[in-house]
């Protein structure tokens, strides 16, 4: 065992707690953003993409039986953004800045295709996030429930998603040198 285990897992835990947090703070303002992954991202930067997977579980299930139950259905897009993010980090997809919208374009497609199957299928394109107002309004013009859903799903992650990269990154530059856990 390596003798920083402790100091990762509570780090782990911290940022579940991030992303619980942000959750709540999206869902009680009802913005159209979702404010749910930023340790999520932090995790599998510095740690992995199977912890960036354990780290989006466990906050998602944290939300589900506290405050969301919505969330359960959206665990499966957590599992992709924690697996992409620490992946494509790991492999230097973060490392130019003309890069990293189209690696967080990436992480936010294949999570807002996943979030979206959920929303329009499972709850008619209406979930607790404050995006469900832009989709009724694309619905209301004529776009269909699936097209708005979809839409709305691929803007609303991709915003979210650059908001916390960009604030990951900055929040990694910050932190101490001897707490950088990178293998």
């Amino acid at each position: 065992m390596k003798k920083n285990n402790t100091s990762k897992l509570v780090l782990i835990s911290l940022c579940v707690g991030v992303n619980v947090i942000g959750a709540l703070i999206a869902v009680a303002l009802k913005l159209p953003i979702f404010l749910d992954t930023i340790g999520t991202f932090i995790v599998a930067f510095l740690f992995g993409p199977m912890a960036g997977v354990i780290t989006g579980i466990l906050s998602y299930s944290i939300t589900t039986l506290t405050f969301d139950p919505y969330a359960l259905y959206f665990i499966p897009s957590q599992i992709i953004v924690g697996f992409l993010a620490g992946y494509l980090y790991r492999k230097g997809a973060f490392k130019k800045k003309a890069i990293m919208p189209f690696s967080t374009l990436l992480i936010a497609s294949c999570s807002a295709f996943v979030a979206a199957i959920a929303s329009a299928f499972v709850f008619g394109g209406i979930t607790s996030s404050g995006n469900s107002i832009i989709v009724m309004y694309l619905n209301s013009l004529g776009l269909g429930l699936v097209p708005s859903v979809f839409i709305t799903q691929i803007l609303t992650e991709f915003i979210d998603k650059m908001i916390i990269v960009l604030l990951v990154f900055n929040v990694i530059k910050v932190m101490p040198k001897n707490f950088n856990f990178q293998n």
